[in-house]
């Protein structure tokens, strides 16, 4: 062999085995463990991080060959999210992946009903990935969450709107109870922007109040608007509510799952057997059905309901009211309003 030649044999080597090895590295694919790898990309990480996570789980066997095809790529971002990698997959997938960030979805549910601390037990228990540093404790969350800007009249409770709310690693806890109590803020004020006429009312904070209790009282959507119409001639009576639900609010961590004749009598103004009127604050996060049947309440003249499983009875009258619950739970039981 001449010298010409192993000169052009060995510039040939030179460039074909980078280019061999770079297109074996990325697009070799490489088997995964059985249950597969997840990889947590959280907001705010770097492109190094990024890739430095990925090598750590076993994604990437040759990272710097990873760096270089990124950097080849225009240095496109690589979204934050939680990576779930199973099968064969190749480095060059990953990174498709990563900047078109399809990740697996992550997600804060919040049900109707839930009261302030059931938020942020869920919080805790059930979203490993939000940032909960600055999250505060279930005590007294409430008020220090309306410090923050979350919430009105000095409590977040009733303030966050039932839905279910995405997130991706790192986001803060807080970030995502603003954006549901945001979200609350838009659906009511749009509700009592057109909200029936009548109403004994003063203002949405009212309307949430009510719509907390509607809420709790647990009944199908289809009665809520009934039981709404109850609650609201009440007012315009200026009766006690006599609601369970704000009572066993009343009694908090105290409530073992069956009022007492002596719990009945807790001395709170969260307790609408004493105290005539609204309570200070909601008892719970409404959702959209009870704040429309605050706001667009039944046609009815009614002040008592009873409720027997799913069927409820309304009476104007306490002698009809009595006749109600002779006729509907003599051999039952069932909560009485």
């Amino acid at each position: 062999m001449t010298r010409r030649r192993m000169v052009v044999l060995l510039i040939l080597l030179t460039v074909l085995f980078p280019v061999g090895f770079y297109g074996i590295g990325m697009y070799w694919p490489k088997t995964l463990p059985a249950k597969g790898v997840t990889v947590p990309i959280p907001l705010g990480a770097s492109d190094a991080q990024s890739i430095a996570s990925l090598a750590r789980s076993g994604v990437l066997p040759y990272p710097r060959l990873f760096h270089l095809a990124w950097a080849l790529a225009g240095h496109p971002a690589m979204q934050a999210g939680l990576y779930e990698f199973r099968g064969s997959i190749n480095q060059e997938q990953v990174l498709h992946r990563l900047i078109a960030g399809r990740s697996t979805p992550l997600n804060l549910l919040i049900v109707p009903g839930w009261r302030l601390q059931d938020v942020v037990r869920e919080i805790r228990d059930s979203a490993p990935y939000l940032n909960r540093r600055d999250l505060p404790q279930e005590e007294g969350v409430a008020t220090r969450l309306a410090q923050r800007g979350i919430g009105a009249e000095g409590s977040a409770e009733g303030w966050l709107f039932p839905d279910s709310y995405r997130y991706v690693p790192g986001t803060t806890a807080l970030s995502v109870l603003r954006r549901a109590y945001v979200r609350m803020q838009h659906e009511l004020q749009t509700l009592w922007a057109g909200r029936a006429p009548g109403l004994p009312l003063h203002d949405p904070y009212q309307a949430l109040i009510l719509a907390s209790i509607v809420q709790k009282e647990g009944a199908p959507p289809a009665e809520q608007a009934h039981i709404a119409a109850v609650f609201l001639n009440r007012l315009r009576h200026g009766m006690p509510l006599q609601s369970d639900p704000t009572v066993i609010y009343a009694l908090g961590g105290r409530y073992t799952g069956l009022l007492t004749a002596q719990e009945m009598h807790v001395d709170s103004p969260y307790n609408t057997y004493l105290h005539a009127g609204l309570p200070p604050t909601p008892i719970a996060m409404p959702g959209f059905t009870s704040l429309m049947a605050v706001l667009h309440p039944a046609n009815s003249t009614d002040l008592y309901f009873i409720a027997q499983g799913d069927e409820y009875h309304y009476s104007e009258s306490y002698a009809q009211h009595l006749k109600q619950i002779r006729r509907y739970l003599q051999h039952a039981g069932g909560a009485d309003q």
